[in-house]
């Protein structure tokens, strides 16, 4: 029988407790100890829930609109600057013989490939060994030495696409397919100077999906100038996915900074 009887003990205790007065007859219900614990931890994860949020800086800091202002304008301002210089090496490419119009092209497209950042109005510099060591990455990333090479083959590729978009448009400079193609250069600087100057590792995960989307702008629009083009410029979004990845990971690894900037206290 106490067996028996133990659950249904159990049983009760999960609800609430009636008790009636003798004198007026009136029922009133008392909560049980579990259903006022349940509330209190409710209460409690509520509680550490705004605690959070007011120290990550989510309800009590606001955005700074300023700074993302000026990552927004600095790009503009970039492919403003590498447009006229298009401009500018399509005029003089004008009283040029072919064979020197084509090498100028060539120059001018490697450059912009390997540095184009030179028409930044940010620092896009990038990050030193000891701010690399500095940061914590997951155990997958590839070698420092890797970075360089992928970098300089991209460099490349990125060369010859353009070379290659250049001669199936009439070698024209400012067309749709090269003007992206500046523009994802652009995206790209602004994001080394928002992850390796400012290291704002949340921003950088936003940045970073600007980087990829238009890389896949480009790629989509030389192949579809020229398939040849597309082709060649493919891996570079291979390996802006990875780093996509990459940036996620790192981000998530060092502590969770918020995606967007807020102003300071």
């Amino acid at each position: 029988m106490a067996e028996a009887f133990a659950p249904m003990q159990g049983m009760r205790t999960s609800h609430s407790v009636k008790l009636v007065s003798q004198h007026s007859g009136h029922v009133s219900m008392i909560p049980s100890k579990p259903r006022l614990q349940r509330q209190g931890a409710s209460r409690n994860l509520s509680n550490l829930l705004r605690a959070t949020l007011s120290e990550g800086g989510s309800v009590e800091k606001k955005v700074d609109l300023a700074k993302v202002g000026t990552w927004f304008g600095a790009t503009v301002v970039e492919v403003a600057l590498l447009s006229a210089a298009m401009f500018a090496v399509q005029t003089i490419g004008g009283y040029l013989p072919p064979i020197g119009y084509k090498c100028l092209a060539i120059l001018f497209f490697a450059s912009m490939a390997l540095k184009s950042r030179i028409f930044s109005i940010l620092d896009a510099s990038r990050p030193t060994m000891g701010e690399v060591q500095e940061t914590k990455r997951p155990s997958w990333t590839p070698p420092p030495i890797v970075f360089p090479i992928v970098w300089s083959t991209i460099g490349i590729l990125r060369t010859v696409s353009s070379v290659v978009v250049w001669e199936a448009v009439g070698r024209q400079m400012l067309v749709l397919p090269l003007i992206a193609m500046m523009t994802h250069l652009s995206i790209g600087d602004t994001w080394n100077n928002i992850n390796n100057v400012e290291r704002r590792k949340g921003s950088a995960v936003a940045g970073v999906a600007f980087v990829w989307t238009s890389v896949v702008t480009c790629t989509y629009l030389y192949w579809k100038t020229i398939p040849l083009a597309g082709m060649i410029l493919a891996p570079s979004v291979l390996w802006l996915s990875i780093a996509s990845v990459l940036i996620f990971n790192i981000w998530m690894l060092n502590g969770y900074e918020p995606i967007l900037p807020y102003k300071s206290e």
